[in-house]
């Protein structure tokens, strides 16, 4: 009953996105258990201090910073569900120093998490003064959680759903995030 359960879960993520999940299936057939640890991971973005559109954002800018081209795809899909204005998104792939500074911030904020590199003092007060410390948290685990999924599916052999789309293929989009605002 419980894989058929988890099944279905996978037969919805392949609807939302539009993107096969095979990897999610292969995870499934190795370990209900790790299967149902990953379901966890979708539950992550947890909006109390931190508007929804703001988690979706600093996601974008982890997914950008990890090269996945489906990922970010899916990424935008569901920050426009929530009501990410498109026009916002495409500033921020493109040159987020043109948003307003908490929409950069976030964003920012996701590239810094998914780099490896130290939070600038600069984004971290525009973000604690707007959302809080415990928002900022929020923010990092959204951004920290989506990195699983490129991660997952480059570990079980699936690296070749992870190019990125030709629209991001530019030497720009590969680019360290500047070290402030």
């Amino acid at each position: 009953m419980i894989t058929w359960l988890f099944n279905k879960s996978i037969d919805k993520a392949e609807r939302d996105t539009g993107y096969p999940a095979d990897y999610l299936r292969d995870i499934l057939a190795a370990s209900k258990m790790g299967f149902f640890k990953l379901m966890l991971a979708f539950l992550t973005p947890h909006p109390k201090h931190a508007d929804s559109w703001l988690h979706h954002i600093a996601q974008l800018g982890a997914i950008q910073q990890e090269a996945c081209g489906p990922c970010l795809e899916i990424s935008k899909s569901y920050a426009i569900a929530s009501g990410v204005p498109e026009a916002t998104i495409k500033r921020l792939l493109r040159n987020p120093e043109n948003t307003e500074p908490l929409t950069q911030a976030a964003f920012m904020l996701g590239r810094h998490v998914a780099g490896g590199l130290p939070l600038d003092d600069t984004l971290k007060a525009v973000l604690e003064q707007n959302i809080g410390t415990t928002g900022l948290a929020e923010l990092t685990v959204s951004a920290a959680a989506v990195r699983i999924y490129p991660a997952l599916k480059r570990g079980l052999g699936y690296a070749d759903m992870c190019a990125i789309p030709e629209p991001m293929a530019r030497d720009d989009t590969h680019e360290q995030p500047s070290a402030g605002l």
